[in-house]
């Protein structure tokens, strides 16, 4: 007894495209909730205290130039 099968393009196309919408669920989802995962995953690596006296750049005032000073007469 001989069988025959027979794939028509639509079923093909449409298993390739479950696939890879498939992959791309899976990569949203990481990108999503990947940060939480790896946090949960790495808990013994601490973040390491930021020191009290640590100024961020937001804080720090520019030097006055030339230019910002009022003339003087």
């Amino acid at each position: 007894m001989d069988i025959f099968a027979y794939l028509d393009p639509g079923s093909v196309s449409a298993a390739l495209a479950a696939v890879l919408a498939g992959l791309a669920g899976i990569g949203a989802a990481f990108r999503t909730y990947g940060s939480n995962l790896k946090n949960k995953l790495m808990f013994w690596k601490k973040d390491e205290p930021v020191p009290a006296d640590a100024t961020t750049a937001a804080e720090v005032t520019p030097a006055e130039t030339p230019e910002d000073k009022p003339a003087e007469q």
